[in-house]
């Protein structure tokens, strides 16, 4: 089964006016009334250049300005204030920061909304420009940064570069303060103390500093070093995984290293990068926004809308706690803080350490909030940046957060409560009655993997909705926390209709939803898992849908689950004295109906009247399918850039189907030839009686092609056919041919112009050895006039392999990633050492496609894969699926025509189960605009 998902980026912003954003202000939070554009009682003007005080959008003033003039509206009008942002980047020298205490809290029952004027994309950057490049040995260049400067990213032209990493050049064995090496070639490095040895242990990512090296001795900084290594439980740090941020470590293109020492930073430019124009930034703020109050005057009634949050840092990895990860992306801090961080009485009853379980430390937002009310977030983009996205902390109420693409971020996604305040004595620190909808959030937790895509901590009556998670490193959405060890105030919680879809694709023991802790006090008060939509796993190990260690009180019911190959449903039992159960899983849609147990079975579950359906989701309704994630009014968001659709001169001409000596062919039962151009891929003629068939389309005129293309349904199919080619339905001529095809959809593009009335399309080969009748189905012919982009636009274009992390893939023997696209079948290009890989086409300048075709050898394939475009080589959307590939070609035509530049194809299966390892090859990648 082919599976096409058109997806699309930031069209909402333009989209809301001043009006629509206080209307989606005055939704949330009591007291807050419903608006029109007429009761905005003040509006104020900014752009980045702005000045003066008249803030109109004739005379524009600054951000600054128009904030001041906006808090002296609230305390004299009675009505709702605008602060209306012009195009353009405000770089930002400190935060933006909102305070009840300042008068940035709306008038009683009104909203105060900063937003883009219509068609505007205002961007809040804390970035800073790197100039003055210069070129150095080895294709690196370099520049000098400001004093200080202790980034942990550098971007050009918009594209996350990768900080320089590679393999310990040496053995390590470990000690009690770090290693002893096999040999001296870490002493003999440039600036050893400014690398950082990573750990990847299951579902976490430690990253350690050197405080120094001497000969053979390699002493780590602490307390980073006994935090990650001496945990009480199996997720302990031993040998890196690699090491980062050396000189010695810079080799491939796309890397930079930073030597905070000299002030000096590195970078080795991608293919086509000139570091003398490119504009190369590296984050100098870490919290771009920040709005706070107290519970006694909280922040109430502010909205931001359609605004772009950008380059903001963080740089506390960098010290001696480093980063020691607990699990999504909550961290160790402190000497001792192993032994005495959220232990209770886990590991021992006579040192117990600090209660309550789960005490560590978050990863801080870039943008952030605590002790608001009715706050809204609309509309806007969180991208490239170097801590989590969106914090909302203690006291938050009444939000809503949505329509928002949040992708390109270090760590999670968003963040809603913590892992600190299980049981607090004031109930309103907990965050609570917040709405978390419509969300795009993808390509998260890239630099810290550890992350997910939404976090929600202790929280009370919140509701995750409706979002789209794809692509991320671990879990997709990860609720509560503590492994019940303590008990919770958390209730209510609702995790509904979202789709979450490419999880786990770097760490193991997660999921697409994943639960962890205590969620209320009783069936009827905890957590709702409904109406998601969860496939497509990229790890094999965990749960689609995962109850784990210490989950109580969750009813599981509406899903579906399917594509993961691991187990739907089920978790893990924490141990003696830890609650686990009172689950109710019922009427959900699964592969495996029977929930996995690893570790014991739980308390108190039901169940029962659970579906079972195919890996390709075969047997889930249409309307969950349809329900599940970015509701109809905030698709564009995930849509890829619309390209230009040609037009199909055979769409609904006259179809014959036809035996090899002309005579009319009989046709399988419930068929029509007409199948063939109705525009349908669904639907399919196929001939009975004799393998050996044709299809015959009259075009009824006269044209001129210069190509076709061919769709076959995955279970009936040729696996060899030829296009011929006829002005007068007897004289004809063969026009192009495909060997090796399976299902799917299939150009046959003409060496020249060619005059036509009439296509035929004859097989020669069936789609088994052993079949002797009626094996090749047609479920579409298209028919194109000549373009001047009809050729294979990949053709002898850049091409990057890549692991699934973004870095450099490491080659097979006699292979390149060129190879892909130099149009020789018998070379390819194939990556090692990681099953996982991306082959990446750069076709220079965006084209519009509505068609890729992926040659893998029949002996090295991968068995799944998707394709991921994107225009500007940051963003990535989804738009295909491959979920058949047997070897050979697998032709894929997308739902609808997009713009892109860039185009990824994304391994997701091997061709056997018991390979490890570089499985998928690809001889021949091609991209057509047909």
């Amino acid at each position: 089964m082919l599976k096409i998902r058109p997806t699309r980026r930031r069209a909402l912003a333009a989209g809301f006016t001043a009006a629509a954003a206080i209307l989606a202000g005055a939704l949330v939070g009591p007291g807050a009334a419903t608006a029109s554009a007429a009761s905005v009682a003040a509006t104020f003007t900014a752009s980045p250049n702005g000045a003066g005080t008249s803030c109109t959008a004739a005379a524009p003033c600054s951000l600054q300005t128009a904030q001041q003039m906006a808090r002296q509206a609230t305390s004299t009008v009675q009505g709702n204030i605008a602060v209306i942002l012009d195009d353009g980047t405000y770089r930002l020298s400190q935060t933006l920061s909102f305070n009840s205490a300042n008068g940035d809290s709306a008038p009683s029952g009104y909203t105060v909304t900063y937003e883009a004027a219509p068609g505007a994309h205002p961007v809040l950057s804390g970035g800073e420009q790197v100039s003055g490049w210069t070129a150095t040995s080895g294709g690196i260049w370099e520049a000098t940064v400001p004093a200080g400067t202790a980034t942990r990213q550098l971007y050009v032209n918009g594209v996350r570069a990768n900080v320089a990493s590679g393999s310990v050049p040496t053995g390590l064995t470990q000690t009690a303060t770090g290693y002893t090496a096999s040999s001296t070639a870490l002493a003999g490095w440039s600036d050893v103390t400014g690398a950082q040895f990573v750990y990847n242990v299951s579902w976490t990512e430690s990253m350690c500093g050197i405080a120094s090296v001497s000969g053979t001795t390699v002493t780590m900084q602490e307390p980073c070093f006994q935090n990650s290594t001496l945990k009480g439980y199996g997720v302990n740090a031993s040998t890196p995984s690699y090491m980062q941020n050396a000189f010695e470590l810079l080799t491939q293109p796309g890397q930079y290293y930073l030597n905070q020492s000299t002030n000096t930073i590195y970078y080795m430019p991608r293919e086509g990068q000139n570091m003398a124009t490119a504009d190369a930034e590296i984050p100098n703020l870490q919290t771009l926004v920040s709005g706070t109050g107290t519970e006694a005057n909280p922040l109430t009634g502010l909205a931001l809308q359609g605004i772009a949050f950008e380059y903001g840092g963080w740089t506390a990895p960098n010290g001696p706690n480093g980063y020691s990860e607990i699990q999504a992306d909550l961290t160790l801090n402190g000497t001792d803080a192993y032994a005495n961080e959220g232990t209770c009485t886990r590991f021992s009853t006579t040192s117990p350490g600090t209660c309550p379980y789960g005490a560590w430390d978050m990863t801080p937002g870039n943008v952030v909030f605590d002790h608001t009310s009715g706050l809204a977030i609309t509309g806007s983009t969180f991208e490239h940046l170097g801590a989590s996205g969106l914090q909302l902390g203690q006291d938050v109420d009444n939000s809503v957060i949505q329509g928002n693409e949040f992708t390109d971020i270090s760590a999670n996604g968003l963040e809603v409560g913590n892992g600190t305040d299980a049981d607090p004595t004031d109930l309103a620190l907990l965050p609570a009655g917040n709405t978390i909808s419509d969300n795009w959030v993808h390509n998260v937790a890239v630099q810290y993997t550890g992350g997910v895509g939404i976090f929600q901590g202790y929280t009370r009556n919140d509701v995750i909705e409706h979002n789209q998670i794809n692509d991320v490193p671990y879990s997709g959405i990860s609720s509560n926390w503590g492994w019940g060890r303590t008990a919770t105030e958390a209730t209510g919680n609702q995790i509904t209709d979202n789709l979450v879809f490419d999880f786990l694709q770097q760490h193991i023991d997660g999921g697409g939803i994943y639960v962890l802790g205590i969620e209320g006090s009783s069936m009827a008060t905890g957590l709702t898992i409904s109406g998601n939509v969860v496939h497509d796993a990229a790890g094999s190990v965990g749960h689609a849908i995962y109850t784990d260690g210490g989950s109580e009180y969750i009813t599981m019911t509406g899903n579906a689950m399917y594509g993961n190959n691991i187990p739907s449903m089920g978790g893990s039992y924490e141990g003696t004295g830890t609650p686990f159960g009172n689950f109710s899983f019922t009427g959900n849609y699964a592969e495996d109906i029977t929930p996995d147990w690893p570790a014991g079975n739980p308390t108190n579950a039901t169940v029962t009247n659970n579906t079972q359906v195919s890996s390709t989701g075969v047997g889930v309704p249409a309307s969950l399918l349809s329900s599940a994630g970015l509701e109809s009014q905030y698709a564009s968001l995930a849509a890829a850039p619309s390209g230009t659709a040609p037009v199909n001169l055979a769409l609904g001409k006259p179809v014959q189907a036809q035996y090899l000596d002309g005579s009319t062919a009989q046709l399988q039962p419930n068929e029509q030839v007409s199948y063939a151009t109705d525009g349908n891929l669904n639907t399919a003629v196929q001939a009975t009686g004799q393998y050996a068939w044709q299809l015959v389309v009259n075009l009824q005129q006269s044209e001129s092609l210069g190509s076709v293309t061919v769709s076959m349904p995955q279970n009936a199919y040729a696996t060899a056919f030829h296009v011929d080619a006829s002005t007068n339905d007897s004289t004809w001529t063969t026009e192009g041919s495909v060997t090796n095809s399976g299902p799917g959809t299939y150009p046959v593009v003409f060496s020249s112009p060619v005059t036509a009335q009439y296509l035929r399309i004859v097989a020669d080969a069936p789609n088994a050895c052993c079949q002797t009748g009626g094996q090749m189905a047609i479920s579409e012919v298209d028919a194109y006039a000549p373009t001047s982009t009809q050729a294979d636009l990949a053709l002898n274009q850049p091409a990057q392999a890549l692991f699934i992390d973004g870095t450099q893939a490491v080659m097979q023997a006699n292979s390149l990633p060129s190879y892909a696209v130099d149009g020789n079948t018998s070379t390819f290009s194939q990556a090692s050492q990681q099953y996982r890989w991306i082959q990446q086409i750069d076709l220079q300048q965006p084209e519009s496609l509505n068609e890729i075709t992926v040659l893998q050898p029949t002996s090295t394939y991968a068995t799944e894969f998707h394709i991921d475009v994107s225009v500007d080589g940051s963003d990535f959307y989804t738009v295909a699926r491959s979920t058949y590939s047997v070897g050979g070609i697998t032709g894929i035509q997308l739902a609808t025509p997009v713009q892109a530049r860039y185009i990824r194809i994304v391994a997701d299966r091997p061709d056997g189960g018991s390979q490890t390892g570089g499985q998928m090859a690809i001889s021949e990648l091609g991209v057509y605009d047909l």
